[in-house]
C-alpha cells in the first residue's frame, strides 16, 4: 500500500500523510509481476503502444528476463499513437513472431492530443469528427488484436502532473475503453491507481518502508519502480494465464496416456 508523503510542490506537512488506499478493489497491497515466478509452460506476451507501453515492457522484462519459458515481444514506438498511425500500421508492427501470442498488452494515447489527418481531410482534436474517427481507430485496433490473441488487455492513460493534458487524456481513455470493451478485451483504468493512494498527482510515494520516486520530471512517464507498480495491476491476469497454460499442458498429457 501507498502513503502519499509529498505533493508535486514539494511541500511537506504533517497533514500530507494520507491513509493508504489500495490499488484495486479488495487489494490488500500493491502487487508486482516479479512475485509470480516463471511459468512451467511456454507463454508469449506482446506489449504494443507508445513510450508508456515501452515502460511497461521494461517492467515485464525485469520480471521475466530470467524465464526461458516467457517469450516477450517489444512492439512499441516512442512519440507515436493512434492519431498519427492508423490501426493497420500498428497491426503491421506485430510481425509474424506475434502470431499465436497468449496475451497482448496495449497502452497508447500519450501523443494523441493532436489532429488526425486522413488524406486531405484534417479532423481537429476535440471536435465531434475527431472523436468518431479516433473511436473507430481504437475499435479497429482492438478487433485486429483480438483476432490474433485470445487475451487482450488495454491500459488507460495515467494521471499526469500537467493539468492541461488531464481532461484530454481522460477523454482519450474513455474512447479507448468503449472500443476495447466492445471488442471483448479487458480495459484497465490506470488513472486512480497512479495517484498511488493520494487521490491526486504525486511524484513520490512510500514503497517498502521508504519514500521512492514514482514519476520522472516530465510528469507523464514513470521511473522503473513506477512502471513496475503500474505493471503490477496486471499481475493477477498474468498469473491466471500462466496457470491456464499449465492446466492445458497437464490435460494434454493425460490425453496422451
Amino acid at each position: 500500500m501507498f502513503t502519499m508523503l509529498a505533493k508535486l510542490t514539494g511541500v511537506r506537512t504533517a497533514c500530507a500523510a494520507i491513509l493508504i488506499a489500495a490499488l484495486g478493489p479488495g487489494a490488500a497491497a500493491a502487487d508486482t509481476l516479479d512475485r509470480i515466478g516463471c511459468p512451467a509452460e511456454s507463454v508469449r506476451i506482446v506489449v504494443l503502444g507508445d513510450s508508456l507501453a515501452d515502460g511497461l515492457w521494461g517492467a515485464f522484462f525485469r520480471a521475466f528476463a530470467g524465464c526461458s519459458t516467457v517469450d516477450l515481444l517489444r512492439r512499441t514506438q516512442v512519440s507515436d499513437g493512434l492519431a498519427k498511425t492508423d490501426p493497420e500500421g500498428w497491426l503491421a508492427r506485430l510481425g509474424p513472431e506475434a502470431e499465436g501470442a497468449d496475451l497482448v498488452v496495449v497502452q497508447i494515447g500519450a501523443n494523441d492530443i493532436t489532429n488526425i489527418r486522413e488524406g486531405t481531410t484534417r479532423h481537429v482534436f476535440g471536435s465531434d469528427e475527431w472523436r468518431v474517427v479516433y473511436g473507430a481507430r481504437a475499435t479497429a485496433l482492438a478487433e485486429g488484436l483480438r483476432s490474433r490473441a485470445p487475451r487482450l488487455i488495454w491500459m488507460g492513460l495515467p494521471i499526469v502532473g500537467q493539468e492541461r493534458f488531464e481532461d484530454s487524456y481522460r477523454e482519450i481513455s474513455a474512447l479507448q475503453e468503449a472500443a476495447i470493451t466492445a471488442a471483448g478485451g479487458r480495459f484497465v483504468d490506470t488513472h486512480e491507481p497512479t495517484t498511488f493512494g493520494g487521490g491526486e498527482f504525486v511524484m513520490n510515494a512510500q514503497w517498502d518502508g521508504s519514500v521512492r520516486q514514482m514519476r520522472i520530471s516530465d510528469q507523464v512517464h514513470f521511473t522503473e519502480l513506477g512502471y513496475d507498480v503500474v505493471a503490477g495491476l496486471l499481475a493477477g491476469e498474468v498469473e491466471r494465464l500462466f496457470q491456464t497454460r499449465e492446466r492445458a499442458a497437464a490435460m494434454d498429457g493425460l490425453a496422451l496416456q
